[in-house]
């Protein structure tokens, strides 16, 4: 395999299915090995370069060797599982499992889970692994940052306290406009942030306080990502023939939240006729 021509054994036909041989050999022998098979160092070693989950079949001896597990981590950062206790209490090892897959923090010693800097690069990697941080990291303003700047969701698991924390609102809307429904009352009549939200998702207008939703430009953002948003509009921009028409060209089932007698309107309805055709042309 290490010698193929082409340089890269998965894309040659020969090699890929000596290499998927090769995988389950690994993984057979270890698995069904005897106490000899599972404490020899040098085949462990192979097996966890290639697959790192191999390391579940190795000696508890191996187990502990930093340079067996480190090698296996780093192929697959869920290997850590199968790691020593006191592996997994290293901070070298957890850091180069997390910044792989931030979720591997579940493996990791509870000491870790309040270490700073591990979660910090935990969270970087995905920022729902925050759920997995110690309680007092839940509250850190800079760990809090971080998690939901990769994920908005990420506020719902930090502290209570971060739902009127302007610029982590603002972080969090901007990957995902519907956890605007968690912000304070203060910041759903911010209008930066709302903004923010409905240019992801139209929807979160819903979320808006009532004198934003009476905002035509901001409404008009809102229904051109999502026509529903139509729906959470103010009465008067909901009679409003261009800013519905602009929801009917998004969305055309937006019809629906129309006021003002526009769902009678020959021509409005003609609109959306048309862009509903035109929408399921696109969509064949």
């Amino acid at each position: 395999l290490r010698a193929c021509r082409a340089g890269y054994p998965s894309s040659c036909p020969s090699c890929s299915g000596l290499l998927a041989m090769s995988l389950e050999t690994y993984w057979v022998r270890l698995r069904d090995g005897d106490a000899a098979t599972r404490g020899d160092r040098e085949l462990v070693l192979e097996a966890v370069q290639d697959e790192g989950m191999c390391l579940e079949f190795a000696s508890p001896a191996l187990r502990f060797d930093i340079e067996v597990v480190t090698a296996a981590v780093r192929q697959d950062p869920d290997a850590l599982e199968f790691a020593d206790e006191a592996l997994r209490a290293d901070p070298d090892l957890v850091s180069l499992a997390v910044s792989q897959k931030g979720s591997t923090l579940q493996f990791a010693a509870d000491k870790l889970k309040s270490d700073k800097e591990v979660v910090l690069k935990a969270v970087r990697s995905d920022g729902l692994a925050l759920n997995l941080a110690a309680e007092e990291l839940r509250g850190d303003r800079e760990v809090v940052l971080a998690a939901v700047a990769q994920d908005g969701d990420a506020l719902e698991i930090a502290a209570e306290q971060f739902r009127a924390d302007r610029d982590v609102v603002l972080s969090a809307v901007r990957l995902n406009g519907a956890i605007l429904q968690l912000a304070s009352e203060d910041l759903r009549r911010d209008r930066e942030v709302v903004e923010a939200a409905v240019k992801f998702d139209g929807l979160a207008l819903g979320f808006a306080g009532d004198e934003l939703r009476a905002d035509r430009d901001l409404v008009l953002t809102a229904v051109r990502q999502h026509g529903g948003a139509l729906e959470f509009a103010s009465p008067e921009l909901r009679a409003d023939r261009a800013l519905v028409l602009d929801a009917i060209n998004r969305t055309p089932k937006a019809l629906a939240y129309a006021l003002g007698g526009l769902q009678n309107d020959d021509d409005v309805l003609e609109f959306t006729r048309e862009a509903r055709c035109r929408i399921q042309a696109l969509g064949k």
